[in-house]
C-alpha cells in the first residue's frame, strides 16, 4: 500500500504546483467610465471617457502599455489626459460613431537557464492583450428631429429622419433609426396617410429592429427613448398577441373553441406578433417562453420543443429583470403561464411546467393573473 500512498502524495504535490503556477500568471483588463456619449456642441470637453488599465504582474515586470482605438486619432478622437502609452487616459470624442478599444501590455519575467554546470538568469519577454469591440457609442442629440417629434409632425419626421439615416456621418448610430421609427409609429397612431408610406406600422417595426441591431451600448436605455420603446412594444404585443387570447378564471389561455378557421387565424396572427416582438426587444429571452407556447398551440410542436429545450435553462438561470422593459416583464409572465399550460398538455404531467412557475413566482406571485393560475389552477405546484 505504500507505493499507492506515495503516488497520492506526488499527485497532490504536482496538482498544487500546477495550481500555484496557473494562479500566478499575469492578468490584464481595463475599465471604461461610460459607453454612451452624446455630442454637445456647447460642452465639447464633456464628450470624454476615462480608460484605466489594470495589470496584475504576478512577479513579472511591466515593460510598456499601448492603447489602440478605432477611428482616426486627432480627427475622430484625441487624448486629453495621458497618451497611448499611459495606464490611465481620458479620451475626447468628436465624431459620431461606434468605437472599439484594445490594450496591449508587454512584460518580462526572469527565467533560469543552464549554461553548462552553472545556472544563469535571463529575461523573457511576452505580452497580454484585451479588446472590447464596439465599446463606445458616440451619438448626437439631433435636436432638429427631437423638435419635429415634439410637434407631432410625423410625416415630416419620417422624411427628415430618412435623410439622417443615409448620411455616412451616422452610419452605425441607432439614433436616426429611432426617430424614423417614432415617425412611422406616429403616422400609424394618428392614421396619417402618405402615398409613399402605405404601411407605417410595418415600417416602424423595421426601423426599430434596425436601431436595436445597431445599439451596442444602450442608446435605447436613455429615458426618452426607453419610454417610447416600451410604449411601442406594448402596442405590438397587444395587437399581435394579447388581443388574440381568451381568459379563464382571470388568467390567459389560448382560444379553444370549435371554429377551426378562427383558431388558425388567431394562431397565424400570434406567430406574426411574436416574430415582430422578438425583432424589437433588447431582451429576447423575455419572449422565448411565449414564442414556444404560441408555436406549440399552432401545431409547430418541433420548433416549440426545441425552444423549450434550448431556453428553459436560460430562464431558470435568470437572476434579475433589471434590464427588461415593462412590456418585456409582461411578455415573460404571459409566456410562462401559457408555456406551463402547453408543457402540461405535452408531458401529461406538471414537472417542467412547475419548474418555470416556481422560478418566476418571486417576481409575479402577487399579480392577479399569475396568482390565479399558479395558486388556484396549479395548487402552488405542491408548495405549502
Amino acid at each position: 500500500m505504500k507505493p499507492m500512498k506515495n503516488f497520492k502524495t506526488l499527485f497532490l504535490f504536482a496538482f498544487l504546483l500546477v495550481s500555484t503556477f496557473l494562479s500566478a500568471q499575469p492578468k490584464l483588463s481595463f475599465t471604461e467610465s461610460k459607453q454612451i456619449l452624446i455630442l454637445d456642441e456647447e460642452s465639447k470637453n464633456g464628450n470624454s471617457v476615462d480608460l484605466n488599465a489594470n495589470f496584475v504582474s504576478a512577479g513579472t515586470k511591466k515593460i510598456s502599455t499601448l492603447w489602440t482605438i478605432s477611428g482616426t486619432k486627432d480627427k475622430d478622437w484625441k487624448f486629453i489626459k495621458g497618451d497611448e502609452k499611459s495606464d490611465q487616459v481620458t479620451v475626447q470624442f468628436t465624431k459620431v460613431g461606434t468605437y472599439s478599444v484594445s490594450l496591449i501590455v508587454a512584460f518580462s519575467r526572469t527565467k533560469k537557464v543552464k549554461n553548462g554546470a552553472e545556472e544563469e538568469t535571463e529575461e523573457e519577454e511576452d505580452e497580454l492583450s484585451v479588446e472590447k469591440e464596439n465599446l463606445i457609442t458616440v451619438t448626437n442629440n439631433l435636436d432638429e428631429l427631437t423638435q419635429i417629434h415634439a410637434d407631432s409632425n410625423f410625416v415630416k419626421l419620417v422624411k427628415k429622419a430618412s435623410d439622417y439615416v443615409v448620411k455616412p456621418k451616422y452610419a452605425g448610430d441607432p439614433t436616426p433609426n429611432i426617430f424614423l421609427a417614432k415617425g412611422y409609429y406616429g403616422m400609424y397612431r394618428k392614421a396619417l396617410k402618405d402615398p409613399a408610406i402605405p404601411e407605417p406600422f410595418d415600417e416602424a417595426i423595421s426601423a426599430t429592429a434596425a436601431a436595436i441591431e445597431m445599439d451596442q451600448n444602450g442608446v435605447f436605455n436613455t429615458s426618452i427613448h426607453k419610454i417610447w420603446l416600451n410604449k411601442f412594444q406594448n402596442e405590438v404585443v397587444n395587437v399581435g398577441i394579447l388581443f388574440n387570447l381568451d381568459e379563464e378564471s382571470n388568467y390567459p389561455v389560448f382560444y379553444s373553441g370549435d371554429n377551426l378557421e378562427r383558431k388558425n387565424e388567431l394562431n397565424s396572427q400570434m406567430v406574426d406578433g411574436i416574430e415582430q416582438y422578438l425583432s424589437i426587444t433588447k431582451n429576447p429571452i423575455a419572449a422565448k417562453m411565449l414564442e414556444a407556447a404560441i408555436r406549440y398551440n399552432s401545431k409547430d410542436t418541433k420548433t416549440a420543443s426545441l425552444i423549450w429545450k434550448e431556453e428553459m435553462n436560460n430562464i431558470l438561470k435568470l437572476e434579475n429583470l433589471e434590464k427588461f422593459t415593462e412590456t418585456d416583464l409582461k411578455v415573460l409572465k404571459v409566456g410562462v403561464i401559457l408555456s406551463a399550460q402547453m408543457l402540461t398538455l405535452r408531458d401529461k404531467n406538471t414537472t417542467e411546467a412547475c419548474k418555470l412557475l416556481n422560478k418566476v413566482e418571486p417576481w409575479y406571485g402577487t399579480q392577479k393573473d399569475f396568482y390565479s393560475y399558479y395558486e388556484k389552477a396549479m395548487n402552488k405546484c405542491g408548495k405549502q
